[in-house]
């Protein structure tokens, strides 16, 4: 049914004084309570609403039929109300409205006492009689409590209807129809007057959801639109997201919001409608079935995947993307990481020409089938040859292999020593143990090279003598613990090992006090650890010897135990 049309409906239905019932019945999640309560506020508006009351209850944890009756009769409000929550005063005039249904002594009483439902115990069908004339939505049906039946709703709806002059409006998932199927349904038909199967389409689906005075609507519309998410709930969901994560995001280049948005619609779909879209862990590893490793065991489903996220415009993750997902998984953002990966791609972006050279480079790979291999292969030589200072490594290391793949071998060397010489000063590109997409750097010459020239980088550094330095003042900064992040294990086994008495453990103690911390401070300590594992299966004494930092080393060289604390 087009929402058009459903929309006309629930129009048509509220606008209207004769009683009848309406229900939306639709799959769980695609807005069916949101675009009811959207069509009601506009009609609010409007002031075309034909009668005075309303009420909205959910049968959530709902167990009896007066519960029920109290809950219409707790939350009835006038229609000029709609969008104010049911207070304690609006419980009083609807206790008043009962009391002068019953005697007139009474209702200095009721006018005197603090209505609430903790005071009414089984009294529900008492309030209840003041209901009358009102326009009542009855929700969340499938999730009503055990003990009360569906046949038993359906015949207070009836009542409802027939003796009390209401319109009502009910809201199922389609599974509730499922129950009992042939005796339920047959009191469905006979109570429901109207049904609307609501299944917005994507575009449908955004225009509800989303409000077109934010600014970041429009996009996130067309990325919902592009991965065909049609679920309300979950569009309010990344939304939500969004307004959390952008202003981290305001300083930096546009593209990187946009980047943002993108990114999180993508992966709260994974997330949440995992039986349609493509895995986290697919999108984590694209990089390598589009470029190079598992092309040749990509399936139908990988295929499809690709043929989407091709049209969708996202080629692989980068550290922006992997801080995002961990933060939807979370249930919150790490401000303070996601500014830093934002601040790197801000730097690339803000050199434009460099980043689009390198994109067109690769469309002319993508978007065709010309037999032009050898003239796209020296558009993306000359352009990452231009801009090689503001490529990542992922995207580089598969480039190489891409090269060597298509018998350029020269061609990925000369790359791969223009990237060294442009990188030369940051240590922290050659790192790539530590690297959050180490799995898709698998290059052998790039590997070796990069650990070639850590170990260059570590040499230059005197570890030593900031390790000491550290334990005599028993503090340190920044800048030594980024330096000592880029310290190999071995070299950690050689200071170690030239060092002794007081001064080997300070040095040993200052470095294991970072475990179980994040960033430099846990590659230190975790770089210190192995160290001292090499060091402990050298000789049974060496072992023992390590054992004082809770290091455990068996006959055989296996660590026995998980690591503890030093003992002193």
């Amino acid at each position: 049914m087009s929402l058009a049309l459903i929309k006309s409906e629930i129009e048509r239905f509220l606008a209207g004084t004769e009683p009848e019932v309406l229900c939306i019945t639709g799959a769980w999640g695609v807005g069916k309570t949101f675009a009811w309560n959207r069509y009601l506020r506009d009609a609010q508006t409007r002031e075309s609403i034909g009668l005075k009351h309303y009420a909205y209850v959910s049968l959530f944890g709902n167990n009896s039929l007066d519960e029920l009756k109290y809950a219409v009769f707790e939350n009835t409000i006038a229609t000029t109300d709609i969008g104010i929550e049911p207070s304690l005063e609006t419980l009083r005039t609807n206790a008043i409205a009962v009391t002068k249904r019953i005697t007139k002594k009474s209702l200095g009483m009721f006018q005197q006492l603090p209505v609430v439902k903790g005071h009414v115990g089984g009294l529900g069908p008492l309030w209840y009689m003041a209901v009358s004339r009102t326009v009542i939505c009855i929700d969340d049906i499938e999730r009503r409590g055990k003990n009360l039946d569906l046949r038993d709703v359906l015949g207070l709806v009836t009542q409802l209807k027939e003796q009390k002059h209401c319109k009502v409006c009910l809201i199922l998932n389609d599974e509730a129809l499922n129950e009992s199927q042939s005796e339920f349904r047959t009191y469905f038909e006979k109570v429901v007057n109207t049904q609307l199967a609501f299944a917005p389409s994507p575009q449908e689906a955004t225009g509800i959801a989303l409000d077109p005075e934010q600014a970041s609507s429009k996009w996130l519309a067309h990325c919902c639109v592009v991965l065909g998410i049609a679920n309300i709930r979950l569009i309010k969901k990344i939304e939500r997201a969004i307004q959390q994560v952008t202003p981290f995001l305001s300083s930096f280049h546009p593209k990187v919001a946009e980047q943002a948005i993108q990114s999180l619609a993508l992966f709260a779909w994974a997330l949440y409608e995992p039986q349609r879209a493509p895995t986290p862990e697919f999108l984590r590893d694209r990089a390598t079935y589009i470029v190079r490793e598992k092309r040749d065991a990509i399936g139908p489903r990988e295929a499809a995947w690709n043929a989407l996220l091709d049209t969708y415009g996202f080629l692989a993750m980068d550290e922006l993307d992997s801080a995002l997902l961990a933060g939807l998984r979370n249930g919150y953002f790490d401000q303070a990481v996601i500014r830093q990966h934002a601040a790197a791609l801000d730097g690339t972006l803000q050199n434009t020409e460099a980043h689009d050279s390198v994109r067109e480079a690769w469309k002319r790979y993508h978007d065709s089938f010309d037999d032009d291999q050898e003239q796209t292969l020296d558009a993306i030589h000359t352009a990452f040859l231009a801009n090689i200072g503001h490529i990542d490594v992922v995207n580089f290391s598969q480039t190489v292999a891409f090269f060597k793949d298509l018998g350029r071998p020269e061609q990925a060397a000369q790359m791969l020593a223009a990237y060294i010489t442009a990188h030369r000063d940051n240590a922290a590109v050659f790192d790539i143990e530590n690297h959050p997409f180490r799995n898709q750097i698998t290059d052998p010459d790039v590997i070796h090279a990069f650990q070639q020239q850590q170990n260059a980088v570590a040499a230059q550094v005197d570890a030593a003598a900031i390790l000491r330095s550290m334990a005599d003042r028993h503090g340190w900064h920044p800048d030594d613990l980024a330096v000592l992040a880029t310290v190999s294990v071995d070299e950690y086994r050689r200071i170690f090992k030239e060092h002794r008495g007081d001064v080997l453990h300070g040095i040993i103690n200052m470095c294991l006090q970072f475990r179980a911390q994040a960033d430099n401070q846990g590659i230190i300590a975790e770089r210190a650890r192995a160290a001292l594992e090499l060091i402990g299966r050298e000789s049974p004494m060496n072992a023992l010897r390590v054992r004082k930092y809770g290091i455990r080393v068996g006959e055989a060289g296996e660590v026995e135990a998980p690591l503890s604390r030093p003992e002193g």
